[in-house]
């Protein structure tokens, strides 16, 4: 599905109208959206009403299936490190072996990583490697529902820094922030989120079973609040460009990269990540917020990962609208839902 909007254009410094595509996966949900027996707080089916032994709206749920490239799914295959994810980025970005650098051309595309924060400071950098005559590259803080054909920064849930210029970008907003930076470059980025916000992400207690099929229960997110205190921040070659934003939204934030090329250009853009725990330069001092840990610990010790409850254990919910876990949160406040999320 596509449709023509507004964002902020890279090959220019006016707003331009591009054609995006939205992830299918979103629309694969929405299509495939059934409605299940609701259980009793014993696991039993509720007892069909009335003459016509059909069950009531009252006694259904919808779901919609749990994608097959999910980082839920991907995650029971036990600890791994950092990298970028195979299951979250737009497919036409091409990952290195290593997964630690991306190359994309014709457009914008976005890679997100395999584990996000929600608590703590934390900090990754990114060198560019190759942009060519048409490219260019955006770096940020993503929650899971940015775009990926779109750059970071493009929708409320991304926050970006922009090569051209050296602006700042959300929600297609575009403000003077910090000094423009090319090829060779080593972008840092920043993350803090202090104690008392929420991941605002599907963890493995949300998933249900039926008919030995995995689904979510489908019902309305509200917006997540700002989290006060909470703050993204850039350095440019260890240079602090300052603070992007505070107040940002509470929710479960991924390290994000975004590249762009016209079609013409043969050779596509290409950037790598480091997630730590050796830095190009050392993570920036922000006031306010205390020394970041590198994004390479979210992944937790690889001695004593954390055990994630087995799919196999998944059960349909005893209430329609039944909310998900506790999340916990080791590590620095830490990743994503109450284990590290792993693609």
């Amino acid at each position: 599905m596509e449709a023509v909007v507004h964002c902020c254009g890279d090959s220019g410094q006016q707003p331009v109208k591009r054609q995006v595509e939205h992830p299918s996966c979103e629309d694969d949900e929405a299509d495939e959206a059934i409605h299940i027996p609701v259980r009793s707080k014993k696991g039993r089916k509720r007892a069909r009403t009335g003459t016509t032994g059909e069950l009531t709206a009252e006694e259904l749920v919808r779901v919609v299936p749990v994608p097959r490239r999910s980082e839920l799914l991907l995650q029971q295959q036990g600890w791994r490190p950092v990298q970028l994810s195979k299951a979250d980025k737009a497919p036409e970005a091409t990952l290195s072996e290593d997964r630690l650098s991306v190359t994309s051309a014709k457009g914008f595309r976005t890679a997100r990583t395999t584990h996000g924060a929600w608590q703590g400071t934390w900090y990754f950098e990114v060198r560019v490697a190759h942009l060519g005559a048409s490219g260019h590259c955006r770096v940020g803080w993503s929650t899971r529902k940015g775009e990926l054909h779109a750059p970071v920064g493009y929708d409320m849930y991304s926050y970006g820094y922009r090569d051209i210029g050296g602006c700042k970008v959300h929600n297609s907003l575009r403000e003077d922030f910090g000094s423009p930076w090319a090829e060779g470059d080593v972008i840092g980025c920043l993350l803090h989120m202090p104690e008392g916000g929420q991941p605002h992400e599907r963890d493995i207690s949300d998933v249900v079973t039926w008919k030995g099929q995995l689904f979510f229960e489908d019902k309305a997110e509200p917006e997540p609040p700002a989290l006060a205190g909470s703050l993204v921040a850039f350095s440019l070659n260890g240079a602090l460009q300052g603070v992007a934003y505070r107040g940002i939204h509470e929710g479960t934030y991924y390290p994000a990269v975004s590249l762009f090329t016209l079609p013409q250009q043969a050779q596509g853009a290409t950037v790598t990540c480091n997630f730590g725990p050796t830095f190009a330069h050392a993570p920036p001092e922000v006031e306010g917020c205390g020394p970041a840990s590198p994004a390479s610990e979210l992944a937790g010790s690889p001695d004593a990962p954390g055990v994630a409850p087995p799919l196999a254990a998944a059960r349909i919910p005893a209430d329609v609208g039944a909310g998900p876990g506790a999340a916990g949160a080791a590590n620095n406040g830490a990743a994503g839902g109450p284990t590290p999320m792993a693609s």
